[in-house]
């Protein structure tokens, strides 16, 4: 079953990394809409959960670590893995409180009336956006090891 980890982590990674490709198309000076934000955190959440699955429990499948791929990570790429698990596991799979960011207010209709109406926002902002170049490179580079090791397992060798 390891095999097929491993061949679905390759995958995986794919996934994230194009979610994360449609991203990268809006450039850091272009004004977009809410309805647009919202569109792009859709590809930042899909992303995050494709990149963390390799390294998650599930059924019939062995979770995989960067070192079964041989892959020693740096610093930072550690620290965006362990931002994406974070991201996963606190916001986007389960709602943690203390990463909630919402605002709830509610306001009179008219100064003569008792009706009042609720008024709430939520932080659709991208959490990842600043780190796409670092986040596009990590992906190819475990997309690429995942590759290495299917082929060395087709060659017969460990």
């Amino acid at each position: 079953m390891e095999e097929v980890r491993i061949i679905q982590a390759k995958a995986d990674f794919q996934m994230a990394l194009s979610a994360f490709d449609f991203i990268s198309e809006v450039g850091p000076e272009e004004p977009i809409s809410r309805i647009e934000r919202r569109r792009l955190r859709c590809f930042e959440d899909a992303a995050v959960i494709a990149y963390w699955r390799p390294f998650s429990a599930s059924k019939g499948l062995p979770t995989i670590s960067l070192k079964r791929l041989g892959i020693t990570a740096t610093i930072e790429q550690l620290a965006l893995h362990e931002r994406l698990k974070e991201r996963r596991n606190k916001v986007i799979a389960h709602t943690d409180v203390d990463r909630m960011r919402l605002a709830f207010s509610t306001f009179k209709v008219f100064e003569d009336s008792e009706i009042m109406l609720p008024q709430y926002d939520f932080d659709d902002a991208l959490e990842f956006y600043p780190d796409l170049d670092a986040l596009i490179l990590w992906l190819r580079t475990l997309r690429q090891a995942a590759g290495r090791a299917i082929f060395k397992r087709v060659q017969g060798r460990q």
